[in-house]
């Protein structure tokens, strides 16, 4: 069992976690390879919600605890938790107990859990470059020009979530000797670098922001809610024979593309910004199977 499971301990150390706290390092111990959470979230996640179903009345059992009724009346109490880091909490306690479910008695996610691991369908290739070439056609200056080729090159080309892609700045793109284009992402310690096809316009908008926002420099917010999703609406109104613009998509198409490419899923998964490789398992849908002879050759190599 790992480390980080069996020396957990609550911040505050509740007094109902000695009651508890067997049950939750079982749960995570059984869970954690299944899950793409990791283990100090895990026990972090799994451990609050333990100490609220004991403080309840709920019966000491895991699978009591991961019930839907207990689950949400935990949420919907925890009042420290907002936007975002609820669907997070929720998230991982919805995929423990699926892998919990399986692992005591076989039984198959619900549809509910299923639909919860969709991904955005990747563009396709011409879907790609008409949103390309429309995007080179507004004036590269203007707020629209240059926001709509950050947004392509960011999220096609690197793979960004929303929140980095309104984070990075000009100062955060170095082009290396190799002319290759790397992203120092705010707020973590990885660096990317953009797939070849969208590296000169990444690096172009870059030195044209300088230090400012690569995309809608001249926002008031650093992070306004559905800030992307409504910029494109407004931008591609009046455009026509062009796919919706979504990030989602865009982060699809560049991960869809590495997996394709059979690039080592660890390198993807870093670059994503992944807890594990297991969170590129619903992308897989779209990697259609190696033919026999590439098969043959990659497992023969070089002769």
């Amino acid at each position: 069992m790992s480390g980080a499971i069996l020396g957990y301990r609550p911040s505050e150390e509740p007094s109902e976690w000695p009651l508890v706290a067997d049950g939750v390092r079982m749960v995570a111990a059984a869970t954690c390879d299944s899950v793409p959470y990791p283990a100090p979230k895990l026990m972090l996640v799994l451990s609050a919600l333990a100490v609220h179903a004991e403080r309840a009345g709920v019966a000491r059992d895991p699978l009591t605890w991961l019930a839907p009724e207990v689950m949400t009346r935990f949420l919907l109490t925890r009042k420290g938790l907002k936007g975002s880091s609820v669907q997070t909490y929720r998230s991982i306690l919805l995929r423990v107990r699926e892998a919990l479910l399986w692992l005591e008695y076989g039984q198959q996610p619900t549809p509910r859990m299923s639909a919860s691991r969709e991904r955005a369908a990747p563009y396709t290739p011409p879907e790609l470059a008409r949103l390309l070439m429309w995007a080179r056609t507004l004036p590269p200056t203007s707020a629209h020009g240059g926001s709509a080729l950050a947004l392509l090159a960011l999220g096609a080309g690197c793979g960004l979530t929303r929140r980095e892609v309104l984070a990075v700045r000009g100062s955060d793109i170095t082009v290396l000797p190799s002319e290759a284009v790397v992203v120092a992402v705010p707020g973590s310690d990885r660096l990317v670098v953009c797939r070849a096809m969208w590296e000169e316009d990444l690096a172009a908008r870059a030195r044209v922001a300088s230090d400012g926002y690569l995309f809608l420099p001249q926002r008031q917010v650093a992070a306004p809610k559905n800030g992307i999703s409504n910029w494109a609406k407004r931008t591609l109104e009046n455009s026509s024979g062009l796919p919706e613009l979504a990030l989602a998509r865009l982060r699809s198409t560049w991960i869809v593309e590495l997996l394709r490419q059979r690039v080592p899923e660890d390198v993807i998964a870093d670059a994503a910004g992944m807890a594990s490789t297991a969170a590129l398992a619903p992308y897989r849908t779209w990697v259609p199977p190696l033919t026999a002879e590439s098969t043959a050759r990659m497992l023969r190599g070089w002769a």
